[in-house]
């Protein structure tokens, strides 16, 4: 039970349940137990989501747009750096903010974001250790590696910062608090296309979790001290099979799947790496056979029917989605209890953010902090035309 509760959690926060918010935890084991209770999966691919809230942000008359393909170069703030102003793109664009600037930026590449002095000093509480120290502090991450980078551990419990990161810390110091928050894992991603013929959806799941070494792990394997377990590198994989759901994902005769590892892939192993090199190639093929056997636990001859298999590995994740290290998100200790900072109008979120990891978790961050921009009145405004609307 202890094993399937980490799996569990692992899966919603890339920790074990020892780590993981006990509020989480019994949403999910509710909302898993309800009657009719099924995973979903958007018709048209994760992208419509993704459109759905395009036109949420594209409604109406204020002539709201999201712009593609636009680095943000900085954050733009009055002299004294009180005042968020709006942003600059890294084309020379300026795009002035009327009420303030909400950043879902990671909060470890804040900092980077905040070239105006002032503004850093209001962020670190006038700390001038604050304001320099993160180039000093190594990255707090969930994985500890031995010297040689392998063998590698999850830590069951959050390491101690150093003395003058203590000193930091008690001065209040947000910038700070941001820098050293602990990282958890990355990911490594199996995309595949494969000739369906002869294969029945109709028996087949839209999603499979599988334990590579079973739920208890390898109980022969113990590492840093760590034995084996849900939460082992590698150990527990989830197989989306979207097709059953809509089929229009692939062409007639053929399936998509992916196959990944969610916080169970350490980045130490990857980093430094050249992306073309051979070495690369070479470990990406390496690490990927959990992968390939997690799909081939569902479809035994799946390695004779693929057209296209693409693998992901850390770097992916971090040069894509811009994620430092290629991170699933911080640890539970480290959310922020909300999106707000020393400059009034300057609002974050996202998934370091309470309550956290995930899309639904993030959206709640995101609205949190919509909310933050206009007053209650206009809230309530809102809500009642929505609701005239049939929306809630």
């Amino acid at each position: 039970l202890r094993h399937w509760l980490d799996a569990l959690a692992f899966s919603l926060s890339g920790l074990p349940a020892s780590r993981t918010s006990a509020a989480a935890m019994a949403f999910v084991l509710d909302d898993m137990h309800r009657e009719g209770a099924a995973l979903d999966y958007p018709k048209g691919g994760l992208g419509t989501v993704i459109d759905a809230l395009v036109r949420g942000v594209e409604q109406g008359d204020n002539q709201s747009q999201v712009y593609l393909r636009s680095h943000v170069h900085r954050i733009d703030f009055t002299e004294e750096g009180t005042r968020a102003t709006g942003i600059t793109l890294r084309n020379g664009q300026r795009i002035e903010a009327q009420e303030g600037v909400i950043c879902n930026a990671p909060i470890w590449t804040l900092r980077n974001l905040i070239q105006n002095e002032n503004a850093i000093q209001q962020l670190c509480n006038n700390n001038r250790l604050g304001a320099t120290l993160q180039s000093s502090l190594p990255r707090q991450t969930t994985w500890v590696q031995g010297q040689d980078g392998y063998p590698i551990s999850l830590k069951r419990n959050k390491g101690p910062i150093s003395d003058r990161a203590s000193a930091s810390k008690k001065d209040n110091d947000f910038l700070f608090t941001c820098d050293t928050a602990e990282m958890t894992g990355s990911f490594l991603h199996l995309h595949i296309a494969i000739d369906a013929t002869g294969l029945d959806l109709d028996k087949m799941e839209a999603h499979y979790t599988v334990m590579d070494r079973g739920l208890s792990g390898d109980k022969n394997l113990v590492v840093n001290g760590i034995p084996d377990g849900p939460c082992g590198e590698l150990n527990m994989i989830a197989v989306s099979n979207p097709c059953v759901i809509d089929p229009t994902l692939a062409p007639a005769g053929y399936m998509v799947l992916h196959a990944y590892g969610a916080g169970n892939e350490p980045y130490g192993l990857w980093e430094g790496m050249k992306r073309n090199s051979p070495e690369y190639k070479q470990l990406k093929e390496q690490r990927s056979q959990a992968l390939w056997r997690a799909i081939e636990s569902v479809i035994p001859d799946v390695r004779e029917r693929v057209v296209m298999d693409l693998v992901g590995s850390p770097l992916t994740h971090e040069r894509f989605l811009r994620r430092p290290m290629g991170t699933y998100g911080s640890t539970t200790e480290d959310y922020l209890k909300d999106g707000s900072t020393p400059i009034p109008n300057l609002v974050l979120a996202g998934d370091q953010i309470f309550p956290g990891i995930g899309v639904p978790a993030v959206a709640i961050s995101g609205a949190s902090a919509a909310n933050a921009m206009v007053n209650p009145i206009q809230q309530w405004f809102c809500l009642n035309a929505l609701e005239k609307k049939g929306r809630i």
